[in-house]
Parts: C-alpha cells; structure tokens; sequence
C-alpha cells in the first residue's frame, strides 16, 4: 500500500478489498475455512488484487496499479 503513488490510488485498492472481502462467493466451499490455500483475484477499474479468503476475512498477497 505504501508503494501506491497517491491516497485515491490507496482509496480505490481498499474499496475493492471490501468488495472482495464481502462476496460470498469468494470464500472456499469447505467445511474448514482457510484450510485450502487457493489464490483468486479481483479487478476494480485501475487496480487488482491477488487474495486468499479465509472466514470472515481476506489475506491480500498481491496488489497491482495501473493508474
């Protein structure tokens, strides 16, 4: 997050974070949430994150810019 050039770069990453986070289609179909270790991604208009759900919450291992 630091390395993003500015706050509306940093604004637009973490709202699609919460979007992400909040889709209930993103989390595993297992009775052990977190227990399987699959990246998936998400795209927002300048930016993309790279995730792995776990209950509840999202664990961000990549982000990307390109604003």
């Amino acid at each position: 997050m630091a390395q993003l050039p500015d706050d509306r770069a940093r604004r637009e990453v973490m709202a699609l974070v919460e979007v992400a986070r909040m889709d209930p289609r993103a989390w595993p179909d297992v009775r052990d949430p977190g227990s399987v270790e699959e990246i998936r991604e998400a795209f927002g208009r300048r930016c993309w994150i790279q995730f792995m759900p776990h209950a509840g919450a999202i664990e961000v291992r990549d982000i990307g810019w390109a604003g």
